[in-house]
């Protein structure tokens, strides 16, 4: 009985720890990125009258393109302009001329030119098949209605970018030029965010500790790396886009609980520069 006891104890325990590390700030429904029809939030950039599903929106169970992560969507294949501005830059960022796979996922959306209803699989309503294979959400509304189409974009069509429900410019246009004209939806302008796809390991050995703390350290700090090395930066070593930080891009409260120190999708709050300081040593 005692034996029995322990058991029952012991697993009860074992249970109670995975609840707890798997608990996290990841619930996607409570997000942005619910793009579905049934999302519990007001005042998203986009959303579908089309479906209720949540995750074929970037994931795909069966006939993913990647394979890995089991990817929905159509990536884009315009060449990017990457950060090279930076006199204190290491060589091996500087000699970065693309985004990595990691990140190419993240700008599948966010680069402001390829159509983010561009899906490869889905049970949803489509229009005409595109070149590539993939197929269209249709009915999207709110921001975007206003489709317009790029000859340049092997997708064909693209959505417009620059206004939301809120008639506030779409700041999570990653690769735009600027917020007016054609350039908002360029496309190709990385130029003035953090360089990515480059390896931390090789750039803090040609910095050293006085300007990188060693990766380690961010590790320890919670940010990820990629690639073989696993010392890859990417979009993903800074940002999750599982994550609920408690509050629409409107402002108002989610009503989930999310922890607001994540956002916009950080891996791990930036209080005090927290994260930054966690690779520089400033």
């Amino acid at each position: 009985m005692k034996k029995l006891f322990l058991a029952v104890t012991v697993m009860a325990a074992i249970t109670a720890w995975g609840a707890i590390v798997n608990a996290g700030p990841g619930n996607i429904r409570w997000t942005v990125h619910n793009l579905s029809s049934d999302a519990p939030l007001a005042g998203r950039h986009w959303e579908s009258s089309d479906t209720d599903q949540i995750c074929i929106f970037c994931h795909t169970p069966h006939h993913a393109q990647p394979a890995n992560p089991l990817w929905n969507k159509v990536n884009p294949t315009q060449a990017f302009q990457m950060y090279t501005s930076s006199a204190t830059l290491s060589s091996v960022a500087k000699g970065v001329t693309q985004p990595g796979p990691e990140s190419l996922l993240c700008l599948s959306c966010h680069d402001g030119r390829t159509a983010i209803n561009v899906l490869h699989n889905g049970d949803i309503g489509i229009d005409a098949q595109p070149a590539d294979g993939g197929r269209r959400v249709v009915q999207f509304f709110g921001r975007g209605d206003d489709g317009y189409y790029d000859s340049a974009n092997p997708n064909n069509q693209a959505l417009a970018m620059d206004i939301n429900v809120f008639g506030e410019p779409y700041r999570a246009n990653l690769g735009a030029k600027s917020w007016t004209g054609d350039d908002r939806y360029a496309g190709t302008n990385l130029m003035n965010d953090h360089p990515i796809s480059f390896s931390y390991a090789a750039a803090q050995s040609e910095k050293g500790a006085a300007a990188l703390h060693p990766i380690e350290n961010a590790r320890s700090a919670g940010l990820r790396f990629f690639g073989g090395g696993r010392d890859r930066i990417e979009c993903s070593t800074c940002h999750d886009p599982h994550v609920d930080f408690g509050t629409t891009w409107g402002g108002q409260p989610s009503g989930s609980g999310g922890n607001t120190a994540l956002r916009p999708f950080l891996v791990r709050d930036n209080v005090g520069s927290a994260m930054c300081l966690a690779c520089h040593n400033k």
